[in-house]
């Protein structure tokens, strides 16, 4: 193990402190979501349950031989990169954030840098492998990102994106009316106001065709919003990501503030209102899940 994090620049853990709560200095106001160790304890419990729903894979794309080159876009604390490293031990993983919330102490093939994927790719080598996660609402427009997998891709090398879709929905129309339901549409109109409107990820495939992939393969899986469902596996499932949403609920106040000009006040009450919504097993919600690769064309 080696530290790989100590050398970035010392400005960019000057983080920015709003309403109680910490955001990345670096490119500042990209990403409205905190990340603060409160946040970081959300990112962690949320890499649990992407184990849990992948059946405890750390990707879906099939691999004819292991990669050699991986880079993990906006990789948040890192732990998938730093699992990937273990699980490939000849793979080089780089993982690449706004945020320089990584641990100091890392595998030794495995690195983070602080970088902008929104920026110019400035890699000097190709990857074998990209991955992304849980990004819909990190950029300004996703598809610029989806080119630049594409372009930063050796000849046969894939991209793999899994994210999850906003607003929530239910079969039944418990979520109709709801304060949940209203706490999605709020958080992206106020999202889309200050320029930052969240990605569909049901539209990745096609995205992903569009910049160049072919043999795109795209599945949908469900997050049950609480422990409503009698399927052993979604209860679980619901449990965790109940725990995970009572963290995100108020993680997006500055949204609401900055995008649609509420007081901190009306924030926080609208948001302890979805939240007993969320508590409320009656109300049949989800979040629809999509995980997509696609293959860069030609041989490597």
């Amino acid at each position: 193990f080696r530290s790989s994090t100590q050398s970035v620049r010392a400005s960019v853990y000057d983080f920015v402190e709003e309403h109680g709560r910490t955001y990345h200095n670096f490119h500042s106001g990209k990403y409205l979501i905190p990340n603060d160790a409160l946040e970081k304890d959300r990112l962690e419990l949320q890499n649990h349950i992407w184990k849990l729903t992948l059946d405890g894979k750390l990707h879906f794309t099939p691999f004819s031989s292991p990669p050699q080159r991986v880079l993990d876009v906006g990789c948040g604390t890192g732990t998938w990169a730093i699992e990937f490293a273990h699980q490939y031990p000849s793979a080089h993983v780089t993982g690449t954030d706004l945020s320089p919330i990584q641990p100091d102490y890392v595998p030794p093939n495995c690195d983070f840098e602080i970088d902008d994927a929104e920026e110019d790719w400035l890699f000097t080598e190709p990857f074998d492998y990209i991955h992304g996660r849980a990004l819909m609402n990190c950029f300004k427009d996703i598809s610029t990102v989806f080119a630049s997998a594409f372009h930063g891709l050796a000849p046969g090398g894939h991209f793999e994106m899994q994210d999850g879709c906003m607003p929530f929905r239910s079969a039944d129309g418990t979520l109709n009316n709801t304060t949940l339901l209203d706490w999605c549409h709020k958080t992206l109109e106020g999202s889309a106001k200050v320029g930052r409107k969240w990605a569909d990820p049901r539209n990745y495939k096609a995205i992903m065709e569009s910049v160049g992939f072919v043999d795109v393969v795209e599945t949908r899986l469900k997050w049950p919003l609480n422990t409503w469902p009698r399927d052993k596996k979604l209860k679980e499932l619901g449990m965790w990501v109940r725990e995970d949403m009572m963290e995100i609920l108020p993680a997006v106040k500055k949204v609401f503030i900055a995008g649609l000009g509420w007081s901190p006040e009306d924030a926080d009450t609208f948001v302890e209102r979805a939240k007993e919504d969320l508590m409320n097993r009656n109300i049949h919600g989800w979040v629809d899940i999509v995980v997509v690769y696609g293959r860069k064309p030609g041989t490597s």
